[in-house]
């Protein structure tokens, strides 16, 4: 099945793309507090529009009263990124799939642009694209109908 795929890189790489996007969302899903974090973005989203008010308005005082929270919004956002590191180590494996996919795209001869059965008027792109163009065109609808699947954020 696997060499048949090979004879497609469009599909091939449709198929990576899928299964790449399920994991990442699998593993944000397991490992971030989906709670905590979108309680995290909603304080300091409140914070921000606040403090953009106070700023236009030019109101020293509501200011003044923002500064004082700073610290306490500057640490969420510390806890935030805590929560996130982890899914920065979880992109390790993914280099190697794209090192593989390269090997796999130069050994099959896919060339350096492949020809997709239809066009895309997006930007004027056509029908040509990389193997790593179509990668990342595959991916995106992948990621957010996995992320919205698994109610990851």
């Amino acid at each position: 099945m696997a060499l048949d795929l090979l004879a497609y890189p469009m599909y091939f790489i449709m198929v990576v793309a899928a299964v790449l996007s399920f994991t990442l969302a699998l593993i944000n899903k397991v490992l971030i507090d989906q709670d905590r974090m979108n309680e995290i973005q909603n304080d300091v989203k409140v914070y921000n529009k606040k403090l953009m008010k106070a700023t236009r308005e030019k109101d020293q005082k509501v200011i003044d009263k923002l500064n004082k929270e700073k610290p306490n919004i500057m640490a969420m956002q510390n806890e935030m990124m805590k929560m996130q590191m982890p899914m920065f180590a979880s992109m390790l494996p993914f280099f190697v799939v794209f090192y593989v996919l390269r090997t796999v795209a130069t050994g099959q001869n896919w060339g350096e642009f492949m020809q997709l059965p239809f066009t895309i008027n997006i930007l004027n792109i056509g029908n040509s694209f990389t193997w790593l163009g179509w990668y990342i065109l595959c991916s995106l609808p992948f990621t957010v109908l996995f992320r919205k699947f698994l109610g990851v954020r």
